[in-house]
């Protein structure tokens, strides 16, 4: 059976992680200062897409976890590609606004496609790290395995999305000091949200009768 009918709360897992993934499509690229220090507004809420992906993977394990990030990434591609049709198409004489909506919607494809692909190599990197360490340490020092797997996970991706995605939207002087504070405060809310998601994957384990262990997983990131 599949997993997405076999587990109860599966499905609401993947709608946040796919409504986090859409939403940093069109507003990823707006830059804000944080300590004098230009970085992508998502700072404020994609790291919630890690704590997601630690429960996915801690929960249900890495093939499941690998999934989400698929329908993710589908997901991404399919709204850039509404989006793209909405800044050619032409607007009615009356539509004042036309290039508003142009401006912003036009520099999604630059930002889903570098963004998706850092969504992609950031979860599986976090989800391998944490599916090994899981392993590796039979299961103890979960909060160690959750920061740790973060820490690799959002370096991967703030490193890749920063230097590609906001390509011509962040000054090349303070890309790595960028990167570093981004990838920083990212942890950081991994760390503060520790508590809570520690509590909610125990607590899911034990609603869904599932304690994964990926012993003999495939790890193939483009395994569907």
């Amino acid at each position: 059976m599949n997993d997405f009918f076999r587990y109860k709360y599966l499905n609401h897992l993947l709608v946040v992680h796919i409504f986090f993934a859409l939403v940093c499509i069109p507003t990823a690229g707006k830059m804000v200062d944080i300590f004098g220090v230009p970085l992508s507004i998502s700072i404020f809420y994609f790291p919630l897409i890690y704590v997601v992906a630690d429960v996915l993977t801690e929960v249900y394990g890495y093939g499941p976890a690998r999934r989400v990030v698929w329908y993710g990434t589908i997901a991404q591609v399919l709204a850039t590609g509404i989006f793209s049709f909405v800044a050619w198409y032409p607007p009615a004489v009356s539509f004042g606004l036309n290039d508003a909506f142009s401006t912003v919607l036009s520099a999604a494809p630059q930002l889903v496609l570098f963004g998706t692909i850092a969504v992609f190599l950031g979860d599986i990197s976090n989800n391998y790290v944490l599916a090994k360490l899981k392993v590796w340490t039979r299961g103890r020092m979960q909060g160690m395995r959750f920061v740790a797997s973060t820490l690799v996970g959002q370096t991967v991706n703030t490193a890749f999305f920063y230097t590609f995605g906001l390509w011509g939207m962040l000054p090349s002087s303070v890309l790595f000091q960028s990167i570093l504070l981004a990838s920083a405060a990212k942890v950081m809310v991994e760390i503060v949200m520790l508590p809570f998601t520690i509590r909610f994957a125990n607590w899911l384990k034990r609603r869904e009768g599932v304690d994964a262990f990926d012993i003999q997983t495939d790890f193939n990131p483009l395994k569907f």
